[in-house]
């Protein structure tokens, strides 16, 4: 289970939430403390899903992740950027990301 923390911050109006990584694979969600309570719950739901799709740790266009947060079905292969290492909060990000690579790459384990 990956620990995150939500925190409620004026932020400018164009921006409605941000997550941060945190060196400890935890992560910091901040959200606008101008939107409706209703808003705030279906943006601390889409910063969620960028965390349940690991995308702080692939290489991919911000406006694929926006749009997979968003729920769209986006084929992406799960390859950190040249010269990084992956780096998983836990084994069950692991398992998750080697999961979706073998599946990608035609591969059975």
């Amino acid at each position: 289970m990956t620990d995150y923390y939500v925190r409620y911050v004026s932020l400018p109006k164009r921006v409605e939430g941000v997550t941060i990584p945190n060196d400890d694979g935890s992560f910091d969600i901040y959200i606008n403390s101008r939107l409706s309570p209703a808003r705030r719950r279906e943006t601390l739901e889409h910063e969620l899903r960028h965390i349940r799709a690991e995308h702080f740790y692939l290489e991919m266009p911000i406006e694929r992740m926006e749009r997979q947060a968003e729920g769209e079905a986006i084929n992406t292969v799960l390859r950190p950027p040249a010269g990084k290492i992956p780096c998983f909060s836990s084994e069950a990000a692991l398992s998750r990301w080697l999961d979706n690579l073998c599946q990608q790459q035609h591969i059975q384990l």
